[in-house]
């Protein structure tokens, strides 16, 4: 059990700063195919056990957030922020 908390842990706060690594300076100009289907087999997949382990640390933070009304704001960081980044933008936007 330790072990499993503690892989789900470490899994998490990779998958928190994947953005950044993402992240470019540079205008995105067009990807090339192995960039797109990289971004389709890998990104994205991993997008969902990023929303999923944001939804259980938003579960496991409800006991904090909503004496402090803060339920909301833990919500869109937790959940909605990297839903709209895996999921709502095009395909060739990184």
């Amino acid at each position: 059990m330790k072990r499993t908390v503690i892989i789900l842990m470490v899994s998490f706060f990779m998958l928190s700063f994947n953005a950044f690594v993402s992240a470019k300076d540079e205008p995105a100009g067009d990807l090339s195919t192995a960039e797109v289907v990289g971004e389709l087999l890998w990104v994205r997949p991993l997008g969902c056990l990023h929303i999923a382990l944001g939804a259980m640390a938003y579960v496991i933070s409800l006991p904090v957030t909503v004496p402090l009304n803060k339920e909301d704001e833990a919500k869109e960081f937790l959940i909605t922020y990297p839903y709209c980044y895996h999921f709502k933008r095009p395909l060739r936007e990184m």
